[in-house]
C-alpha cells in the first residue's frame, strides 16, 4: 500500500510541474521589435474644393434667408458659366438666427434682426481648377462674404494612398531588419500591424469679407499635392 501511495504521490507530483512548465511557457512573452513606417508620394493635384458663404442680415428671419438665398442663386449662375456640374456644387450648411442687442441693459437682449447664412462647396476638376480665382473674384461681387481653405485633390487619391502604404510597409521592414542585423538578432514572422494616412488638408486658405477687400482676381497656385503615409509594426525576434 505504502509503494502504491508513494506512485501515486509522484504522478500528482509530475502533473503539477508540467502544468507549471506549461504556465510558465503561456507567460513568457516573445522578443519583438517594434518599428514605424514612412511612405510618401508626391503629385500634381487635378482637382481643387473650395468653400463658399454668403451672410445676410434682414428685419425677420424670412427676409434674411432670402437675400442668402438670392446671393447664392447668384454665385450659382456664376458656376454654371464655367460648366461646373451640379454634383461637384455641395450645400453644406443653411441657417438663419436672432440678431440679439447686448449693448441695451435689457433682460433678455432685444431680437434686432436676423442672419441667415448659405454655405456651400465646390470641385474645381482638370482645366476649371485655372477659373478659381476669376470665380472668387467675382463671387464676392456676387454677395459672397468668405472662403474657406482651398483643399487641393487627386482624383487617384486611394490609388495613391495605397502607394504610400506600400512604401510605408517597406520602411517598417527596412528599419527592422537594420535594427536587428545590428543588434545581433534576427528578424521573425509580423505580430501586429496597423496604419494611418492622414487626409489632406488646406493648401490655401484665405477669409475674407466684403466686396471691397478683393477688387482682382486672387491668385491661386497649385502646387505639388503630399500623400503620407505610415505604419506601425511589430516584429517577433527569433
Amino acid at each position: 500500500m505504502k509503494r502504491i501511495g508513494l506512485i501515486i504521490t509522484l504522478i500528482v507530483a509530475c502533473g503539477a510541474l508540467a502544468q507549471a512548465q506549461q504556465k510558465d511557457t503561456k507567460d513568457l512573452k516573445p522578443r519583438t521589435v517594434s518599428v514605424r513606417g514612412l511612405g510618401m508620394v508626391m503629385t500634381e493635384p487635378d482637382q481643387v474644393r473650395l468653400s463658399v458663404q454668403v451672410n445676410t442680415r434682414g428685419e425677420s428671419a424670412s427676409a434674411a434667408m432670402t437675400q442668402a438665398s438670392t446671393k447664392t442663386r447668384d454665385i450659382l449662375v456664376i458656376l454654371k458659366s464655367y460648366g461646373i456640374d451640379d454634383k461637384n456644387i455641395q450645400t453644406s450648411r443653411v441657417s438663419v438666427s436672432p440678431i440679439l442687442d447686448y449693448q441695451r441693459n435689457i433682460q433678455p437682449p432685444p431680437i434686432v434682426g436676423y442672419a441667415g447664412t448659405n454655405e456651400f462647396s465646390v470641385l474645381f476638376k482638370a482645366k476649371l481648377m485655372e477659373k478659381v480665382g476669376d470665380f472668387m473674384d467675382k463671387a464676392v461681387s456676387a454677395g459672397a462674404t468668405s472662403f474657406g481653405g482651398l483643399v487641393y485633390e487627386s482624383s487617384r487619391q486611394r490609388e495613391l494612398e495605397r502607394d504610400a502604404l506600400a512604401k510605408a510597409a517597406a520602411d517598417a521592414r527596412t528599419r527592422a531588419t537594420v535594427l536587428t542585423k545590428e543588434l545581433g538578432a534576427s528578424l521573425g514572422s509580423v505580430l501586429s500591424i496597423s496604419e494611418s494616412v492622414p487626409a489632406p488638408g488646406p493648401m490655401y486658405n484665405m477669409r475674407t469679407a466684403m466686396a471691397d477687400a478683393m477688387t482682382t482676381a486672387a491668385p491661386v497656385m497649385a502646387g505639388e499635392l503630399t500623400i503620407n503615409a505610415t505604419t506601425d509594426v511589430v516584429f517577433e525576434l527569433k
